[in-house]
């Protein structure tokens, strides 16, 4: 993880002043993969290069994270730079399109997609009704905190104001997440919402 921070790094403090704002500005519109949460404006626009070199491995992890800052790069004109991190990192790029439709290379892909699952598990088979019908998020939160969750996303979580947005922020991490995780989560929800998941799972 190290290297992947460092190239990161190397290549946002290779921008000048008005590169990087530009950069900062064109993240907040770039197209996302589906599952990633976009960085709050109020959070990203303050950041220096090592804060946003922080927020860019939590909130995309390395792999997509370095192809998003390489799309990103591109797109304020600095190809250069974005050349100079695909090669430190050896990552395949990605276009706009491929963002946008969510074609994304083996590489990128979150580990459980790769796994050899016979079939959904249970939160990612009912991800959306976890997002409309739960209800106490912050059970859930405490009894993933420091488990599965970080301190700075449990907390980006917790900004949120309504249940559902809440949930749909604590999904957007899952894509770092391996079975153990999710079966954290399964646990938690069993704890606070047992007629809830007694229901889906007859659904």
């Amino acid at each position: 993880m190290g290297c992947t921070r460092d190239a990161f790094l190397d290549a946002l403090e290779n921008l000048t002043a008005d590169e990087f704002k530009k950069f900062k500005m064109k993240l907040l519109s770039v197209p996302l993969r589906e599952g990633y949460a976009r960085i709050p404006r109020g959070t990203l626009l303050p950041m220096d290069a090592v804060d946003l070199t922080d927020k860019l491995v939590s909130y995309y992890l390395e792999a997509y994270g370095a192809n998003l800052t390489a799309l990103v790069l591109r797109d304020v004109g600095m190809q250069e730079v974005a050349e100079q991190l695909q090669e430190t990192l050896g990552k395949g790029e990605l276009t706009s399109s491929t963002l946008r439709h969510g074609t994304v290379p083996t590489e990128i892909k979150a580990p459980h997609q790769t796994a050899a699952k016979p079939t959904l598990h249970f939160v990612d088979q009912h991800r959306a009704a976890l997002i409309a019908r739960v209800t106490d998020v912050d059970g859930v939160l405490d009894a993933l905190y420091g488990k599965v969750l970080t301190e700075e996303q449990h907390q980006a979580v917790r900004a949120e104001r309504t249940s559902p947005t809440k949930m749909r922020t604590l999904f957007s991490f899952a894509p770092a997440w391996n079975l153990t995780c999710k079966d954290l989560l399964l646990q938690a929800l069993r704890d606070t919402q047992p007629y809830l998941v007694a229901d889906l799972t007859q659904s």
